[in-house]
């Protein structure tokens, strides 16, 4: 029970080899497979970061004397850290590799996944958090060595280039992929986040798409997507209940046609909504372009942050701060983004996503 997935030009590995419960092990290993379903698996052996998960995390402790803030410790071989919400253990000499306790915490009513608005139940709500959390964190710690980092976008390729979107959330970032996903010659690299490097690359990231109600009154294809792809009993969700914040997940390979493991970026693109009732576009330097999306990255990341930088602040930890995180993060943009056309456009709020296409495509930034 451990799967390998791509990551850039590396992988990642996922295990749950170190969970006695039966029951809890499978239980996990199937909600993984659900969390990873977008990502590409791979036989490599150069595996760059990896994440076990177990439900006896104590007996993997093995110091004593720990310097400690609350409940997260740090001796001179490991850092152990637990609050309401984590509690993973690494070996400071090896920093990627993660070890992350989990427990069966399903009750009859938290199964019943009807009743969360991302159709989830327990088990599924804690990968949901060690995604964001440690995976997202870890990846990105990791992206850094290695002359990479997270961007904060939607991303596809078209006439082997590639385009970014980015965007603070809510702008339409999935709603504009969902339009390009309908239209020839356009190939999925990442929605929400995409890893790209300081010598302009864009790098494949599976994370799936999130389908929600109000997509549909623009994107009509979607509802034969989710008639074959959604089950009964989440079907009967959507129809008793009348909440755009219901969220169906679609992987990558469900919506595009084809998918671009790897791109050298050709321009990005940063949307942002104004009160104007007109689309407009313009220039922007590098420099305009970090101000804009340095914040909004570390706005996705501000909770494992937070973590990061208690962990950071002990003596003998082996991660960096947030500050020294987002520092390598900027210049990394700089770099990859120093000789690329960048460009501002301004939607009017709520407005359709097909006329934001459109005005792009009439603008040729599409090409």
């Amino acid at each position: 029970m451990k799967q390998k997935y791509k990551h850039s030009s590396s992988s990642f590995s996922i295990s749950v080899v170190e969970i006695k419960n039966q029951n809890l092990k499978a239980k996990i290993h199937k909600a993984l497979l659900e969390t990873f379903k977008g990502f590409l698996p791979t036989d490599c052996t150069d595996v760059a970061f990896s994440f076990t998960f177990t439900d006896h995390i104590n007996s993997f402790i093995t110091g004593r004397d720990f310097v400690q803030h609350k409940n997260i410790k740090i001796s001179k071989n490991q850092t152990h850290f637990k609050d309401k919400e984590l509690n993973f253990l690494i070996q400071n000499n090896e920093p990627f590799k993660v070890l992350i306790n989990v427990h069966d915490n399903e009750t009859l009513k938290s199964s019943l996944r009807i009743f969360h608005k991302t159709f989830k139940n327990n088990i599924e709500l804690q990968l949901t958090t060690f995604y964001y959390r440690i995976f997202l964190l870890f990846s990105q710690l990791w992206n850094l060595e290695n002359n990479c980092s997270y961007l904060h976008s939607s991303a596809v390729e078209v006439n082997g280039k590639s385009i970014v979107f980015t965007a603070d959330s809510g702008v339409g970032k999935s709603a504009l992929l969902f339009r390009l996903s309908a239209e020839k010659g356009f190939k999925f690299i990442a929605d929400d986040l995409t890893i790209i490097s300081s010598n302009t690359k864009a790098f494949y990231q599976g994370r799936c798409l999130s389908v929600k109600p109000y997509h549909l009154s623009f994107f009509p294809f979607l509802k034969t997507k989710l008639k074959t792809l959604m089950g009964s009993v989440q079907s009967l969700q959507w129809s008793l209940i009348k909440d755009n914040r219901l969220t169906f997940r679609i992987s990558p390979p469900d919506i595009f046609d084809e998918i671009s493991e790897q791109s050298t970026i050709k321009s990005i693109i940063h949307l942002c909504n104004h009160t104007a009732d007109r689309f407009e576009i313009k220039d922007i330097s590098v420099k305009e372009f970090l101000d804009y999306t340095i914040p909004i990255f570390s706005n996705e990341l501000f909770l494992a942050h937070h973590k990061l930088n208690t962990l950071a602040s002990l003596p003998n930890s082996p991660l960096m701060s947030s500050v020294e995180m987002l520092k390598k993060t900027e210049n990394i943009y700089a770099s990859a983004f120093e000789n690329i056309s960048l460009k501002l456009v301004l939607v009017p709020f709520k407005s359709n996503p097909n006329d934001l296409f459109e005005f792009l495509k009439k603008e040729g930034c599409l090409n």
